[in-house]
């Protein structure tokens, strides 16, 4: 078995040209020149190519940006979701084939709830990038569109990411960290939001994978229903304004766990040994964020243990770095989760 450390996207094999277009991306992101004003928009470029990457494989998985979640379970016509009956188990008698065929729904004026812009509060109602599991199946008749030869029958959300701006850009790891401890925490908190929110449209879900990102930084966490319980409605909170991300409140720190101190590397090993392993379990050289190290426990995903290998449940993980081995892992193993989804749990307790 392979702690696949080694990674990449798409697939299990290095796609160079993959590689190069996320560098690219990337780049572009964080260039003074090309984003002077640190803006969110570029980070959409890298991180939707990632989840797309991660889906590639997968004809019903699907990388969407701004997917829509608004909702109002007081409106008529608007029920939570449930998956329909198998395509064998539907009638497909003349005398329904119409119904099935003239699905395209009110696209009238009617329809639509409000004609202006989103208010603030309704922002975290639209996750930044989902991945969403489409169930469809062939006409049993063909119709005049090719565009309509199928119908889909189900769309659910199998991973809710939010996306922040990087906060201020460096070249140090060490600030880098320090700096994406406020826009992760304000990530963490909308992308939980927006779960809870979820929870509502489909009754059935039972978990769903959330991500949050700030720049090359992100994490994630397993979120299941029964941890929504006490949570303040969507409808009754006010999002934090998004800024530009100074150096946070020395307390953001602590919450953290950036005080807290990392993991100690085995006394034994000489000077070139010891960065070797920093550089394997962590992805860079704990030189660089050396005045931030003290007892207790370390803020870094580290590499996973073969025996050890399989997602972080109900809390949010550590710290991972976009391209370095413990972030090579994890996205392993998050597409082993997808593949379960669509393979076996296709109930639609996971999405």
């Amino acid at each position: 078995m392979s702690n696949q450390t080694d990674f990449r996207l798409p697939g299990h094999r290095l796609n160079q040209v993959a590689e190069r277009k996320l560098e690219d991306s990337f780049q572009a992101a964080y260039s003074r020149q090309w984003n002077a004003r640190n803006l969110e928009a570029p980070w959409y470029d890298p991180w939707v190519q990632i989840f797309s990457d991660l889906v590639a494989g997968h004809a019903s998985l699907s990388a969407a940006p701004q997917a829509y979640l608004w909702y109002d379970l007081g409106s008529q016509g608007h029920e939570p979701h449930a998956a329909p009956a198998p395509p064998h188990l539907m009638s497909t008698e003349d005398g329904e084939l119409d119904e099935l065929q003239d699905d395209v729904g009110n696209i009238t004026l009617d329809s639509i709830a409000s004609l202006s812009v989103p208010s603030h509060r309704n922002r975290c109602r639209i996750p930044d990038i989902s991945i969403l599991r489409k169930v469809s199946f062939t006409r049993p008749q063909s119709a005049k569109l090719p565009q309509l030869a199928r119908r889909v029958t189900y769309v659910g959300y199998v991973l809710l990411a939010e996306l922040k701006a990087s906060g201020p850009r460096c070249d140090s790891i060490r600030t880098s960290l320090v700096n994406a401890i406020r826009p992760m925490s304000l990530a963490r908190t909308q992308v939980t939001k927006q779960a809870a929110h979820l929870f509502k449209i489909y009754t059935r879900q039972q978990s769903i994978l959330l991500v949050a990102i700030t720049g090359f930084w992100w994490s994630y966490r397993v979120y299941h229903r029964d941890q929504v319980d006490g949570m303040v409605a969507v409808d009754e909170v006010e999002e934090e304004e998004e800024t530009n991300y100074e150096v946070p409140d020395p307390t953001l720190l602590d919450q953290n766990g950036i005080h807290s101190g990392l993991m100690e590397v085995h006394s034994d090993l000489d000077e070139a040994s010891t960065r070797a392993f920093e550089e394997e379990m962590y992805g860079f050289s704990l030189d660089s964020i050396k005045d931030l190290l003290a007892k207790g426990e370390h803020n870094f995903h580290t590499v996973l243990p073969e025996d050890q290998m399989k997602l972080c449940e109900r809390a949010w993980s550590k710290y991972l770095l976009y391209g370095t081995a413990p972030s090579n892992q994890v996205f392993s193993l998050i597409l082993n989760r997808l593949h379960s989804i669509v393979h076996v749990h296709h109930d639609e307790s996971m999405g």
